[in-house]
């Protein structure tokens, strides 16, 4: 069974910046002004998600088990970056 990899690039993606933000709390450059720290966090989503639309990247078909594998690896890296 394919699947294509769009949804689980996404889901990846939310994962590893939401991980890589909370790990890092200095990567936020507008601490005060929540607003353009909101436009930031989704800056940092929209671009690879962009990039990997341009690219055709999400128009590849996988496997469903590995489709499945890319949410996991994307929740655990949020889970462990806490």
């Amino acid at each position: 069974m394919k699947w294509k990899l769009r949804i689980p690039m996404m889901l990846f993606i939310f994962g590893l910046v939401s991980g890589i933000y909370q790990y890092f709390p200095n990567l936020i450059i507008f601490n005060e002004n929540h607003l353009l720290n909101s436009i930031q966090f989704l800056a940092s989503i929209g671009i690879p998600i962009y990039i990997l639309e341009k690219t055709q990247i999400n128009e590849k078909q996988v496997n469903i088990l590995f489709g499945i594998l890319l949410i996991l690896s994307g929740v655990l890296i949020d889970y462990l970056m806490v």
